[in-house]
């Protein structure tokens, strides 16, 4: 093989077993077990590395993080992990037993995290930030589940990919949250959460109901006429508007400059 296709195999990544034994690739363990109808079958798994890596991931996006990006950034990115590792693995045998451990991993993560960057115990945590049945920063925004993703052994080919006809649910809701708001200004999303709640997810100019995607956090005073960025993001100085609403509020500071 090295000298006709110039390929030469990794002798600690390659050996030669029985597929009794079974043997772990690409994530995936691969064994031999018994059907349902009591023969043997192979049965793809989820390796052992693979739930000790994505219980890492997890770690890595939820608590090992700066103290002050935001609660929500983090559940989006966690989101954005779940969701991937989810549809990978979604194939193996055992993956709704996987996935009920993972969720619980997940859930206690996302506690600890709350919990150390507001220094509260887990009672008040589970208080304060549980909605549904699921840990987040308001009922529109919690962490989605392993177990979201179900479980699927149709094995035929997929679609041929088309550029350009890909769309995505979350895609709207990342791209106003998770990259520009915590990207210009961290710790802004917890904040933005804060004060829709505050006005019941209304327009304080126009009364139209809005949701994080379809709404800005607005300082009342501009944010150059404080001291600090902190002071400028006090609730008496912050409020919610529409994309519209505050399109025009922009406008008109431009036309008095």
């Amino acid at each position: 093989m090295k000298t006709n296709c110039s390929l030469q195999l990794s002798q600690e990544k390659t050996k030669v077993t029985h597929v009794r034994d079974g043997f772990d690739f690409l994530g995936f363990h691969l064994e031999q077990g018994i059907g349902q109808r009591g023969k043997f079958v192979p049965k793809i798994k989820v390796g052992q590395k693979a739930i000790h890596a994505i219980t890492l991931r997890l770690d890595e996006v939820i608590r090992q993080r700066p103290s002050q990006e935001s609660i929500a950034a983090r559940l989006a990115k966690a989101n954005q992990v779940i969701r991937g590792w989810s549809h990978y693995f979604k194939v193996a045998h055992n993956y709704n037993d996987v996935a009920g451990k993972l969720d619980h991993i997940a859930h206690w993560t996302m506690v600890k995290a709350i919990c150390r960057k507001y220094d509260i115990p887990s009672g008040k945590c589970h208080k304060r930030f549980y909605f549904k049945g699921r840990i987040g920063v308001d009922p529109e925004k919690r962490i989605v589940w392993f177990a979201d993703t179900k479980m699927s052994h149709d094995y035929r080919s997929p679609l041929i990919y088309e550029p350009g006809m890909g769309t995505y649910e979350t895609d709207a809701e990342l791209e106003a949250d998770f990259q520009v708001y915590e990207r210009i200004r961290p710790g802004s999303m917890d904040i933005k959460r804060t004060i829709l709640q505050r006005d019941h997810y209304f327009c304080q100019q126009c009364g139209r109901k809005v949701t994080a995607e379809t709404s800005h956090l607005d300082h009342i005073k501009p944010v150059r006429e404080f001291a600090s960025y902190r002071e400028a993001n006090s609730k008496e100085n912050v409020q919610t508007l529409c994309l519209n609403c505050h399109a025009e509020k922009t406008y008109q500071k431009k036309d008095k400059v």
